[in-house]
């Protein structure tokens, strides 16, 4: 069963955007063996992210997002079952 997950966070301090570039780029790379897609959104230190994919893998990383020192506050805004992808062509898509 394919889930969707959408979250937020703050950024625990100011990241530079080669930062936010290299984490994406990381997302691209790893995220097809995983089988998740989605959407990270970030600007002035606020993320809002879409994961997709199976519930282990998805549940997996976010559970990495929560783990990560460089987020606080890291919010579930959104988690569900869903018939289909949203995000099927981004192994990870990018908006600022």
């Amino acid at each position: 069963m394919l889930v969707r997950c959408l979250y937020a966070s703050r950024a625990r301090q100011p990241l530079l955007p080669a930062t936010i570039d290299a984490i994406v780029e990381q997302s691209r790379r790893n995220n097809p063996s995983r089988g998740i897609t989605g959407l990270l959104c970030h600007t002035d230190g606020v993320f809002i992210q879409v994961l997709e994919g199976g519930r282990e893998a998805v549940n997996t990383l976010y559970n990495r997002v929560v783990a990560d020192p460089r987020h606080r506050d890291v919010t579930l805004l959104a988690y569900t079952e869903v018939p289909e992808r949203r995000f099927a062509g981004w192994t990870m898509g990018q908006v600022n």
